[in-house]
């Protein structure tokens, strides 16, 4: 027993000495620039591509769009020379004269890598990337003429393997148009492309897709265009989680504008939290601004904590500030508020949902006096609420009190207001529904984390697996050369 104790001992000592010699080994072979990462890429591309895994293939086609604020027009010179030696890529203002650095692939490897039509998109999008980054007229334009003779060459050749990259191609021809003031015009593109989707039955496309139709659609406040869509299309179960917070997000939005508050919430608070930890902070705050105010629409009381946070603080402020108004019940104020920001609520698309919130302030007002007073004149009313002259305050009340807003009887011959006694909140069943409501919510997150798990398959070496995926980039150009 001693022996093979010490024997186990002497071969977990052994283990720990070999991981911790590969370990420095690994890190000094992981990239450090910019062009050895493309390159790194391309390879996994390739390799991704010969071995007919799918997964991997989708899984760098995804990474191009991480080059978006890394790559330069130099990278792009080395990549054309080597890749496209008849056309010449742009040189912009971050071109480096000095850049001296070899892309480290010899003439077989790239005659090889040149037949593979997967690694040629993969160079023009990110040709694509780099000219939406420039932000300027010119590029947007070359980027539509360039996106557009690029997805004909995809749809020409009709492999499944181009499909996530397909995807990138929509998004930023999507996005160029949409700064040109030009989006209308790519409407007929998507849903061409929509169509071709669904007949391949390529659920990452299609969601990329839906979301990109309905960002045409209420970028021009086609909101029942738009819902008509909704109402015909079904979004993919199994898309990526990022195109499944903006599906979620338009969704919401979109019921909102219908004044469907109940489903809006439930959208966008899903979106919300869907939207990733650690990026994607516009689109947050963005979902923070309509949550907010569908809050308000329902009668809540958005929490004050979302305002105050570091990151949101500065974009949520003027939203901030029309919530406080909303809470105190004064119409003037509020009206004051929303002039001061009116510009920022139309450049939010968010200025239709404000002007259905001065009920809402006249409602918080009338719930305050409520607590306050036992008896009041409707004359002190109109002055507590800021009403405008032309305002009746006995209609607002009385309007009030038949929706339940306002516990109280109006007294007309004195021009009085006598509230009631308010029944204790906890001797009711709305605590019991608020719980039961966070209950749902809670278990609704659970089964949708269950269901976007990925099992591992109990047929599959996996450890095989693994060990290719450890492949250095030394290694993969040696494969490369190995097939050629």
């Amino acid at each position: 027993m001693e022996q093979q104790a010490a024997a186990t001992q002497e071969k977990t000592q052994n283990q720990t000495q070999a991981s911790s010699a590969q370990q420095p080994q690994a890190q000094a072979q992981k990239p450090k620039t910019v062009l050895s990462e493309i390159k790194l890429q391309i390879l996994l591309l390739e390799k991704a591509v010969s071995s007919k895994d799918i997964k991997a293939i989708q899984k760098v086609s995804i990474f191009v769009k991480k080059f978006r604020n890394t790559v330069k027009s130099h990278h792009l010179a080395k990549l054309y020379t080597a890749f496209f030696p008849n056309v010449a890529a742009q040189q912009g203002n971050d071109f480096d004269a000095n850049f001296n650095e070899d892309l480290g692939l010899s003439a077989q490897v790239i005659s090889k890598l040149n037949k593979i039509i997967e690694v040629n998109v993969f160079i023009q999008c990110l040709y694509l990337i780099w000219l939406f980054q420039q932000k300027q007229a010119e590029a947007y334009e070359q980027l539509n003429v360039i996106g557009k003779q690029l997805l004909q060459q995809v749809q020409q050749n009709n492999k499944r393997y181009l499909d996530t990259l397909l995807g990138v191609i929509y998004e930023y021809l999507s996005k160029s148009h949409e700064k040109l003031g030009k989006l209308d015009q790519i409407r007929d593109v998507l849903f061409e492309g929509y169509r071709n989707a669904c007949q391949n039955r390529d659920e990452n496309g299609q969601a990329i897709l839906i979301n990109l139709i309905l960002r045409n659609f209420i970028h021009y406040n086609q909101y029942e265009q738009s819902y008509n869509f909704l109402k015909k299309t079904e979004f993919p179960e199994h898309a990526f989680g990022n195109q499944q917070a903006r599906f979620l997000y338009y969704t919401g939005l979109i019921h909102a504008i219908r004044g469907e508050y109940q489903e809006a919430y439930k959208n966008l608070t899903q979106a919300s939290h869907k939207a990733p930890d650690n990026t994607a902070l516009g689109f947050k705050v963005q979902a923070i601004k309509v949550i907010a105010l569908v809050e308000l629409l329902l009668g809540n009381v958005p929490n004050r904590d979302t305002f105050t946070s570091p990151e949101y603080q500065q974009a949520l402020y003027p939203y901030y500030r029309i919530v406080s108004t909303v809470i105190k019940g004064n119409l003037g104020e509020f009206q004051q508020e929303v002039a001061r920001s009116e510009n920022i609520l139309r450049r939010d698309k968010l200025f239709n949902l404000i002007q259905r919130l001065p009920q809402i302030v006249i409602k918080a007002g009338l719930r305050r006096i409520n607590l306050s007073y036992s008896r009041i004149s409707l004359n002190d009313i109109h002055e507590k609420l800021n009403l405008p002259r032309q305002c009746n305050a006995e209609q607002v009340v009385a309007k009030a009190i038949r929706d339940g807003t306002l516990a109280a009887v109006i007294d007309h011959e004195n021009q009085i207001v006598i509230t009631k006694e308010t029944n204790d909140l906890y001797g009711t069943k709305a605590p019991q529904e608020a719980y039961g409501e966070r209950i749902n919510n809670c278990l609704g997150l659970y089964n949708q984390a269950v269901k976007a798990l990925q099992y591992q398959n109990p047929e599959y070496d996996y450890g095989e697996k693994q060990a290719d995926d450890e492949l250095t980039t030394d290694e993969l150009l040696s494969l490369a050369e190995l097939d050629y």
